[in-house]
This record gives structure tokens, sequence and C-alpha cells, in this order.
């Protein structure tokens, strides 16, 4: 289907493609990989003193002035490329830094980057010093955000733009995307407004909400020592204490009070602030759109897609048909974590959405490696191209047209993205049995509650494991 579906989007994911004959059947490496997850359960409740976090030494100092200022002037300039060259450029996926540099380094990039040392994106993103000139241009935002709307713009948003990458072939084209670009960037612009900029772009800006969550999954922890008396987003109340995981909060604090520290891979499930309403939503959404993404690009999702069009009478355009495959795979994925959520209310005496946003941080794991074993490829093959599209943005063959290499060693790539996979989801079981031990009366009950999670999280391993299987030969 990613071939019949969206052409130039499948194409550019095929680049990262390898060919490599398993050495063993296909069912045998999916069975042994949910098994090696399965096997984690009982190690968690063996080593609950382990999960504790003892966080390390203060490793944060402050970067030079020109340094930080020029590293935003760089986002800044590449913006104003992606636009005009978008508009005014050719109109090839591989040549146009708008296409080329959003969907391959900065989307593939900024999570990436994010689930490994934490959110950088509010440290360049350009929306922040627009925000800043409007908050005084403004001064009192002229309204008050709802609390009950959270993060779910953000949740819209994301629909949209894996709709666009996934479903929609024009959102690969370079003239449509950079005018959405535009679009997207007004937009901003009268949220902050009306909101403030901190407020707003903490539940509006997908890239911000996107870079944040994921920055959960990183081994380093960002807090501030003495933060300011109010949370300049409003993401949680402040006492006099030491403040972890609140992006606004840190670069609010003055430098000295700023610190970066080794935490390990499990704490940002539950030492990071709560999560906003819709953020437990996004965690989904996210989750879904890569798995789905991963199944694409497989024979049986072609399938699937002419199945669809044979039922509906062939009256669907491909725009259409891609959007109702899509939602086809989406919707079970996301209900599954829906029954699980209410399930382990009622075991824990909770609501569903509370049970939701006390677990939904446990599948952040599971999105990263996914994330990472599904597009590194594609960053590290069309991220060749880079330097061309940044330097010859019109394609005027001032710059020598390169190839661009794809002799990875497949046994080697094949195992990274099964040990990423399988080491996500012994993260995720671990972080969910911490969490559940914290929150239940008594030890059995924690096991008891978080089971039905456990058994989604093997099921999530399955499946990813056998997407990953459909891209490889297998043995007989």
């Amino acid at each position: 289907m990613g071939a019949l579906a969206v052409p130039s989007v499948a194409a550019a994911h095929a680049v990262g493609s390898v060919d490599y004959q398993f050495p063993l059947p296909l069912w045998l490496y999916v069975v042994g990989g949910a098994l090696a997850v399965a096997v984690s359960v009982p190690a968690a409740t063996m080593f609950d003193s382990s999960l504790e976090v003892r966080p390390g030494r203060n490793l944060y100092h402050r970067p030079r002035a020109w340094l930080l200022n020029g590293a935003r002037a760089v986002v800044g300039v590449l913006l104003i490329e992606v636009i005009v060259a978008g508009l005014l450029g050719t109109q090839e996926f591989s040549v146009n830094p708008a296409t080329l540099l959003v969907w391959v380094d900065f989307w593939v990039g900024l999570g990436l980057l994010s689930a490994a040392v934490g959110p950088v994106w509010d440290m360049i993103n350009p929306l922040r010093l627009i925000g800043e000139l409007i908050d005084r241009a403004v001064g009192e935002a002229p309204f008050a955000y709802p609390e009950r709307l959270g993060q779910w713009p953000s949740v819209a948003l994301l629909l949209v733009w894996g709709w666009m990458e996934l479903a929609w072939p024009k959102g690969s084209v370079p003239d449509v995307l950079a005018a959405i670009i535009v679009l997207y960037l007004a937009g901003q612009v009268v949220g902050m407004a009306l909101f403030g900029s901190s407020v707003w772009l903490s539940r509006g800006d997908l890239f911000t909400v996107f870079s944040r969550l994921l920055a959960r999954v990183s081994p380093l922890e960002w807090y501030a020592t003495a933060p300011p008396e109010g949370c300049p987003g409003e993401l949680h109340e402040t006492g006099a204490g030491e403040v972890v995981g609140c992006p606004e909060c840190w670069l609010a604090a003055q430098p000295a009070n700023r610190g970066i520290r080794w935490r390990g891979l499990l704490a940002g499930a539950w030492r990071d602030i709560a999560l906003l309403p819709g953020g437990a939503a996004f965690i989904l959404v996210l989750l879904t759109l890569v798995l789905f993404d991963g199944f694409s690009e497989t024979e049986q999702s072609n399938r699937l897609f002419l199945w669809i069009d044979r039922h509906t009478g062939g009256g669907l355009n491909i725009t259409q048909l891609s959007t109702v495959t899509m939602v086809v795979c989406m919707v079970p994925l996301l209900l599954a974590f829906v029954v699980v959520a209410w399930l382990t209310g009622r075991r824990m005496g909770t609501s569903t959405s509370t049970a939701a946003d006390r677990y939904a941080p446990t599948l952040l794991p599971i999105v990263a490696v996914y994330f990472a074993a599904h597009y590194l490829l594609y960053l590290v093959a069309y991220g060749q191209l880079t330097w061309k599209v940044v330097v010859d943005p019109f394609e005027t063959d001032w710059v020598p047209d390169i190839g661009v290499w794809t002799g990875y060693p497949a046994g080697l790539v094949w195992a990274l993205q099964v040990g990423l996979i399988v080491t996500g989801h012994i993260v995720a079981i671990l972080a969910a049995h911490r969490i559940a031990v914290s929150t239940a009366p008594r030890h059995r009950a924690a096991i008891r509650a978080q089971a039905p999670l456990i058994a989604l999280m093997i099921g999530y391993t399955v499946l990813g494991l056998w997407i990953l299987g459909q891209s490889y030969k297998v043995a007989a």
C-alpha cells in the first residue's frame, strides 16, 4: 500500500530498506522476542529496589550566548529557506529543502534527538522568539486557556500531520507543504497572541509537545532547583522545591539554578510533571502512526488496501482509500489501550482517564524505539542529501549531484532494529511496574493491576517484530 497510496513518500522510505535473509523462521524470531519481553515481568518483581532512581551530578554548563544565538539563527534561516524554496523551487522530494528538511531532518531528527538528550527544541524553536515579541507587545494574555482543552489541539495537529505523510500524496509536494507551514505559523502566532506564548506552545505547538514527550525517554533529566513562583506555561502547581521535567520552569530559572543530570532510562515515566489533558492521547496516536507507517510498506497492507477498494465499489480515490486504510489499522490499536486503561482503572479503583494518564508515559520507550527502528535508515540515507539542498535550494546545478550510500551491513541493521524493539518494551514494562508498585496498596495488587498493560505491551512486541520482519526475506 505504501507504494500504491503515497508514491513519493513510499519511495523515500524505500531508500532506507535493506535486503537480508533471516537466519531463523519469522515465527520463531517473533516468539523469541515476545518471550524476552515476558521474562522481564518476573524480573521486575524481583528487583523492585533497583528501579529507584539515583540521579547523578549536574552536567549542565551554560552555553555561550553566541553559540545558542547562532543555533537559533540557523534554524530561522532554514525555516525561511524551506518556505521560499518550497514555493518557488523544483517540485521534487529529494532536491527541495521543504520536503527533505521537514520530513527527514526535522521530523525524524527532532524525535531521535529529543529521546536521546531531552527537550532541545525549546532552546532553538523560532516560535519561542516570536512569542516573546508578542508577549511584550500584548502584555497579559487576553484570554485564559481552557484547562480541559489541554493538549488536544496538538493531538488534532498530529493526526493531520500523520495523514499528510501517510495518506495524502500532496503532503510530500514542496509548494503544498510550504504553504501549509505558512498557515501553521500564522495559526501559532494567533494562539500565542490569545493565550500567551508559554501557555500556547506547551499545548498547541505540535513540535514542542512532540519533543517534550519524547524527552521523557531521555536518560538525561532537566530540572530547576529554584523555579519561578508560578510556572510560565501553567503546567503544574509550583512548590518550594526542585521541579523536574518542566521545560518552561527550566528556561525561566536563572542559569545557576538549571541542571541536567543522568537518571537512566526509566525515570521519565514517573519523575517528570504529570501529563496535561490530551497528553495520553498524543502518545497513543504517535505510537499508532509509527506502527501504521511500518505496516503500510508491507505486502499485507497492499492486500488490505485492495480489499477495501473492492468492498467500497472502487469509487474512492487514492487519498480516500489511504485514509480509510489508515483508520481501519489505527482505531483497533487505540481502542486496545482504552480497554486496558479501563481494566487497569477498575483494578486500581481509579477512572479510565486517570489510569491512561498514569500509564501512557510508560509507552514512550516503545514509541521511541519504533521511531528509531523505522526511521533511522531513512534519516541516514536521505540525510546525505541535506547539505546539497541547503546550499543549492533551487537546484541550479552548481553543486554536483551525489549518490546516496545504502551499503549498510544488513545483519547489523537487523540486529539493531530487533534489539531496539525488544529493549524498548522491556524498559516500558519495568517503568509500568515501578508506577504500579508506587500507587497500589499492596505488592500483589500492583502485579494484578498491571497485568492488562503487560499483555498489551507483549502484543505490541509481537506486532512490531512482525511488521519489521515483513521487510526481510525469511528462512523456510
